[in-house]
């Protein structure tokens, strides 16, 4: 089976998409489709916590069987971002801020319409009044995370 890649179209919308973030802006509606928490590490490095994070991504991505895309954006200053194309190229981000022994987690579909659509990243605005389900995915992503860290978490 050939290893899951996002469209060329989908590619070139998803930071637009990440920027404007049409899906996150209503609090009602954010919460359908989207999970925040917060964890906290035995560790004070910050290097050392987001190590452990960017291996257990990279564990989950090899084990992912969804035919979901994961590409890691930013790596730095104890930030990560991963876009995460569903198969019908929606665009999920994952963004991890490190801070000391804690990391703010929050998971969200950032839009209405998949970017395999020309100009989704522009339509996706007017439409960002309306609600939609993840069916808790974002949330599944996270506990995948957590379950392939090389080190233990306190979840709150």
């Amino acid at each position: 089976m050939d290893k899951p890649k996002a469209t060329f179209i989908s590619q070139i919308q998803a930071p637009i998409q990440c920027l404007l973030r049409p899906g996150v802006w209503l609090p009602g509606i954010r919460s359908l489709h989207s999970h925040q928490e917060k964890w906290k590490f035995n560790s004070d490095s910050v290097k050392d916590n987001l190590d452990s994070v960017l291996r257990a991504v990279a564990d989950v991505v090899k084990a992912d069987r969804s035919r979901s895309y994961w590409d890691i954006q930013t790596v730095a200053r104890g930030f990560l971002r991963v876009f995460v194309y569903t198969r019908a190229e929606w665009l999920d981000i994952i963004e991890i801020k490190f801070i000391g022994k804690t990391a703010e987690v929050w998971s969200f579909s950032s839009g209405f319409l998949p970017l395999i659509i020309p100009f989704a990243c522009l339509l996706n605005v007017p439409l960002f009044w309306i609600p939609f389900l993840d069916n808790g995915l974002n949330k599944h992503r996270i506990n995948k995370i957590v379950s392939a860290m090389d080190v233990a978490v306190q979840r709150s």
